[in-house]
């Protein structure tokens, strides 16, 4: 559900009355985060990367499509074995590891002290498909396939699936070794993007209802 573009608060992007500005103390993290964001994710209720662009102190949210090359994208000139891309891979347990880092030959790296910073695709399944295939550039970056024993906290198309911030938040915990930050993460996500959510779902609801009831009778 989208709330109307006029209604947006300019500093952090979401609806003037479930602005966030000023309420959030951000969270130190060593590893810099690039979130590219679909357009088609702007002004969602459930969109997450403007919080994420706030709570995480090195955090860049970036809204397109494509972008030329990798320096374009973060706005650093490092190479692509610094990056890794986030990437879903199952639901926890099964003696997997929460994260791991794999290589663009799909090795497994067990010290990945080279990653400096990494990168999350924003949106729905077919439009992260749509950033990564439009940005062949990716392909050249390490990945971090997580492996999340926590489940979301808003409705996911697969049960592996989590939100952005929700993602980038499980791989800052373990990487960095803060759970800390999941912890952080965790909480605001849930009061400043999922509660104010369902509250806006539920108003609209009840409006639709009202508005059923009021409509005229057609004659027989």
């Amino acid at each position: 559900m989208k709330f109307p573009a006029a209604e947006v608060c300019a500093a952090c992007s979401r609806p003037k009355t479930a602005c966030f500005c000023g309420q959030i103390v951000p969270v130190k993290n060593r590893l810099a985060v690039v979130i590219l964001e679909h357009p088609q994710e702007t002004h969602k209720w459930m969109n997450s990367a403007s919080l994420a662009g706030q709570l995480f102190g090195d955090c860049t949210v970036r809204v397109g499509l494509s972008w030329r090359n990798l320096e374009a994208a973060t706005g650093r000139p490092w190479r692509p074995s610094e990056w890794a891309v986030l990437v879903l891979k199952g639901e926890g347990g099964g003696g997997d590891r929460p994260v791991t880092v794999r290589t663009r030959e799909h090795q497994i790296v067990d010290r990945p002290g080279e990653i400096r910073g990494i990168i999350a695709l924003d949106g729905n399944w077919q439009q992260a498909k749509t950033l990564w295939w439009r940005n062949p550039w990716l392909l050249k970056c390490h990945t971090v396939e997580l492996n999340p024993e926590l489940a979301s906290q808003r409705a996911q198309v697969k049960k592996a699936g989590l939100s952005t911030i929700e993602a980038v938040g499980f791989c800052l915990a373990h990487l960095e070794n803060t759970p800390q930050i999941l912890d952080a993460t965790s909480e605001l996500y849930r009061r400043w993007i999922v509660e104010p959510a369902r509250a806006a779902h539920k108003a609209a609801t009840v409006a639709q209802k009202l508005t059923d009831v009021d409509k005229p009778v057609e004659p027989v």
